[in-house]
C-alpha cells in the first residue's frame, strides 16, 4: 500500500489529475494547462453566444436569430457611422464573410438592421434601425439583470476579467500566427506537388 503511495507522488503532478481533455494533448503540465484554457474557452464562447441570441427574446426566436446575429447587431449599435461587412469581420477577427451576409440578410429580414443611405450592391453599409435601437435597449436590460448585476457582486472580479482578457488576446496572437504559418505552408505544399 505505502509502495503505491510513493509511486503516485513521485509521478507528475500532471499524471496524477485526471485529465478533462483527451491525454494526447497534455503530454506536460504546460499542454495540460492550455488545453484546460483552450476548453473553458470553447465552453465559454458557445455558452456566450447561447446567451446573447437569448437574451434578444421573443424576436430572436421569431426570425431564428442566433448569438452570432447579435453581436453583429450590437457592434452596428457600437459605431458612429454605418459598417460594410469587411468592416464587421475585422471587428470580431472572422473570415466567415458569407456567414455575416447570412446574419445581416436574417437581421435586415427581422427589421433590426437597414442598409445605409448611398449604399450600392457593391460596396453596403450597414446600420441598426429604430426596431434594432429598441430590442437592443431591452437586451441591455436583460443583460445588466443577468450578468452585470450578480458578476458585479463577485470579489475582484473585474481585475480577474482584465487578466483573463490579456491571456485571450495573447493566445489569439498565436491562433492567427500559428494560422498563418500553416496556411504558408499548405501554399508551399501545394506548389511542390
Amino acid at each position: 500500500m505505502k509502495q503505491a503511495e510513493g509511486r503516485a507522488k513521485r509521478r507528475p503532478v500532471h499524471a496524477r489529475i485526471a485529465p478533462r481533455v483527451p491525454a494526447h494533448l497534455c503530454a506536460s503540465p504546460h499542454e495540460q494547462a492550455v488545453t484546460d484554457f483552450e476548453q473553458a474557452l470553447i465552453c465559454a464562447g458557445e455558452a456566450f453566444y447561447r446567451f446573447a441570441g437569448l437574451l434578444l427574446g421573443d424576436q430572436a426566436r421569431r426570425h431564428k436569430l442566433s448569438g452570432h446575429d447579435n453581436v453583429i447587431l450590437q457592434q452596428l449599435m457600437s459605431s458612429a457611422v454605418p459598417r460594410g461587412v469587411i468592416e464587421l469581420s475585422r471587428f470580431a477577427n472572422r473570415d466567415d464573410i458569407a456567414n455575416i451576409q447570412y446574419s445581416l440578410r436574417k437581421l435586415i429580414k427581422a427589421g433590426l438592421v437597414e442598409k445605409a443611405a448611398g449604399s450600392t450592391n457593391r460596396e453596403s453599409r450597414y446600420q441598426a434601425s429604430a426596431e434594432g435601437r429598441k430590442l437592443t435597449e431591452d437586451f441591455v436590460a436583460a443583460r445588466q439583470e443577468l450578468l452585470m448585476a450578480p458578476s458585479a457582486e463577485i470579489r475582484d472580479f473585474d481585475l480577474q476579467l482584465r487578466k483573463a482578457a490579456r491571456a485571450m488576446s495573447l493566445i489569439t496572437s498565436f491562433y492567427d500566427h500559428g494560422t498563418r504559418m500553416m496556411s504558408g505552408r499548405a501554399r508551399m505544399l501545394t506548389r511542390v506537388k
